[in-house]
């Protein structure tokens, strides 16, 4: 058994891993679309949160359950980060 391992371990070293390395250039631009696109999504979805997570500061403020100062602080820290994932997105 461990003879079969080593002599398929042998062939996978040899043979396949190198017929992977040179055929990676050909399947390379599929890979790194794919990756935009995740990311795209991913920042979509990250930008929905956010606007959530205002919508949730400006509840809690309303209701009274923060303060002020906590509320002006908050919604200009969650404002700047929607814009910089705005900002991500267009540069995508």
């Amino acid at each position: 058994m461990i003879d079969f391992i080593r002599d398929y371990g042998l062939i996978l070293i040899l043979f396949i891993i190198p017929v992977i390395f040179a055929l990676q250039p050909l399947f390379l631009p599929r890979i790194e679309k794919m990756h935009i696109q995740l990311d795209v999504a991913e920042l979509k979805r990250k930008k929905l949160l956010i606007y959530r997570q205002i919508k949730e500061l400006e509840m809690e403020y309303d209701i009274g359950n923060i303060n002020e100062n906590d509320f002006i602080s908050g919604r200009a820290t969650l404002k700047k980060e929607v814009s910089e994932v705005i900002a991500a997105l267009k540069s995508l």
